[in-house]
């Protein structure tokens, strides 16, 4: 039993020692050389912040498109109009003139399932009975998005190219020019009374 207890005591000691040697040579180091110390520092809260920076930047997209989900159901049934089914790999880009304007848009690396060259958008209002016009039989899905290296079935614009949908939501900027792109070409095609920018918005599938 006393064996145990010299074995114990011997073992704090060396330990204490260890620690206090570990202690002073990382004072010295601090003595001898701050700056590495400050450098230490520094790299060690840029790494933090940057952590923090993208886990943030994540969030904040969860929630945008939480939140323009939302807000483009609530707008919708506003209009009498069922909520649209929004293409996966993909989005809607929506604008308000009377009627309900969509325009199906796929990501990067993929392409409409039905031509479209010549079907920019689908509406919903008065003018259709509060129904969505669709290539699709029934319901309210408006397109499909599906692999393919080759972008044909659409019009150029109908794609986020170099971007994704939600990248596009996230950047308030790219957001606001995909919307008035949609404006001017439905402008051209003559539809132009009443518009409200406040209901316009982009919302992204899975």
């Amino acid at each position: 039993m006393q064996s145990i207890v010299i074995i114990s005591i011997a073992l704090i000691y060396f330990q204490a020692t260890l620690n206090a040697a570990s202690c002073s040579e990382l004072k010295d180091a601090i003595n001898s050389n701050p700056e590495n110390v400050t450098e230490l520092s520094i790299n060690q809260t840029a790494e933090n912040v940057t952590k923090l920076s993208i886990n943030q930047t994540a969030e904040n997209v969860t929630e945008l498109s939480i939140n323009e989900a939302a807000a483009f159901e609530q707008i919708v049934k506003l209009t009498n109009c069922p909520v649209p089914r929004i293409p996966k790999n993909g989005g809607l880009v929506c604008v308000y003139f009377d009627n309900y304007y969509c325009k199906p848009m796929c990501n990067q690396g993929y392409d409409f399932a039905f031509l479209r060259r010549s079907r920019l958008y689908e509406e919903c209002g008065t003018k259709t009975a509060f129904t969505w016009t669709t290539q699709y039989i029934g319901g309210s899905r408006l397109a499909e998005c599906i692999v393919s290296d080759v972008l044909v079935s659409g019009q150029p614009s109908a794609y986020f190219n170099k971007k994704t949908c939600r990248e596009v939501v996230s950047d308030m900027k790219r957001k606001r020019e995909h919307l008035d792109e949609f404006i001017s070409e439905l402008k051209i095609r003559g539809i132009q009374n009443n518009q409200k920018k406040e209901l316009d918005f982009v919302t992204c599938g899975e």
